[in-house]
């Protein structure tokens, strides 16, 4: 037997601090603080439209492929381009692998702490297979994508007018034929195993008082590039399409995400799921891997029919757009102004941004109920660590904004 010592490296997501501040018992303040401002946008500001879509998959290790195709579609809306239907529906495909990749991180990676101790499990064998049904379906994901943009990480497809090279679809429909079935089996196992969080150990300090306001872009059958935002208040949806209001996301107690796109397109992974707690955002990403594998056969199986055209070329050199692509933590917009080829403004606003009030809002209601119900300090915080985890936030895209106060 051999040792290798794995030295630390640095990791993509960045980190955050949490400052909590309980006397007597009593939660005086807590404060969620981001990283230092980067402001990625102003990197991109005098650089011609073709490279921009390169340097903004940059911006995350986790969800490059969505920066990618929200760059490349808002440049199109700016120039008036109609990317092919073959290049729409790569797009869509890689944006559901992401989804796949991105949920597995969070679910069996960095939640599956959280679920162990709620859960209590105590097998070394039950944990095992949780990490590794994470780990199986994570390789699935990333070969997929290095089979469409050669790489799983820094991504060369999505471009301005539709794609950089025609993928080959026959070989990424047997790669996801040939392990879709036994990677469904492990899902499947692993939700029925989530569906207990809900009844767990310090569940009750995670329901919701009320329904959140709730913001997606996601379209019918879980289309990721439908490209409408809007919004559930009140227990109705409304599209949002002035500026103003699409801004004003960051000033309130929104939620993007899983939660917001299982309640617009109305529970059609047609399971049961209470939404009154938000353990259940562990199933709902697991029940979004479900459906994104069966969503990923059809969008193959069209590919075959379409022609083989995966490219437009600009038709005018200035304009202005903006764009919505259902990340995997949400919502994720664009918008840029072009003049003679060339960024002169850009803005990009993460679904991490959007829910950094709600994250806030939410943890410091987790802290004040496990206080109310005498926990000790320890498991008050680790409930704290858990709320905020739940979210799956991402760090390295949420440095656009300042401290949270």
């Amino acid at each position: 037997m051999s040792l290798k010592r794995v030295h630390p490296l640095t990791r993509v997501e960045g980190n955050a601090e949490v400052a909590v501040k309980i006397r007597k018992r009593r939660l005086q303040e807590l404060e969620l603080n981001l990283p230092t401002l980067r402001k990625f946008e102003n990197l991109l500001c005098g650089k011609i439209i073709d490279v921009v879509p390169l340097l903004v998959a940059k911006i995350c290790g986790v969800c490059p492929f969505s920066h990618q195709v929200a760059a490349s579609m808002v440049l199109e809306k700016a120039l008036n381009i109609d990317a092919p239907p073959l290049a729409s529906n790569v797009r869509r495909l890689i944006l559901t692998m992401e989804h796949v990749r991105s949920h597995a991180y969070n679910t069996f990676l960095m939640g599956l702490q959280d679920s162990a101790r709620l859960l209590g499990l105590n097998e070394k064998e039950l944990v095992y297979r949780l990490f590794r049904s994470g780990l199986n379906i994570i390789r699935l994901a990333d070969k997929v994508l290095s089979s469409i943009a050669g790489g799983p990480i820094s991504p060369g497809i999505s471009t301005v007018g539709g794609l950089l090279k025609m993928p080959n679809i026959e070989l990424l429909t047997n790669q996801l034929r040939k392990e879709a079935q036994r990677t469904l089996e492990d899902m499947y196992w692993a939700l029925n195993l989530s569906k207990n969080l809900t009844v767990s150990k310090y569940s009750e300090v995670f329901n919701l008082e009320e329904m959140p306001t709730l913001v997606t872009s996601v379209g019918e059958n879980y289309d990721p590039i439908a490209n409408t935002l809007k919004i559930h208040e009140e227990g109705y949806w409304k599209k949002l399409d002035d500026l103003a209001d699409i801004e004003g996301l960051l000033s309130r107690s929104v939620l993007t995400g899983p939660f917001a796109r299982a309640t617009f397109t109305n529970l059609r992974l047609k399971v049961e799921w209470q939404n009154s707690n938000l353990l259940n955002l562990y199933a709902l990403r697991i029940l979004e891997i479900i459906n994104a594998l069966s969503y990923s056969m059809n969008l193959l199986k069209d590919l075959k029919d379409l022609k083989a055209h995966y490219r437009e070329n600009p038709q005018e050199e200035s304009g202005s757009g903006r764009c919505f692509v259902e990340a995997p933590r949400g919502t994720l917009i664009y918008e840029c102004e072009v003049e003679k080829s060339i960024v002169k403004n850009i803005k990009i606003i993460t679904p991490t941004e959007i829910n950094l009030p709600f994250i806030k809002m939410f943890s410091r209601n987790v802290v004040e109920k496990s206080l109310a119900k005498d926990l000790a300090l320890q498991d008050t915080i680790e409930n704290l660590k858990t709320a905020i985890r739940m979210f799956d936030p991402c760090i390295s895209c949420a440095t656009h904004v300042e401290v949270i106060e």
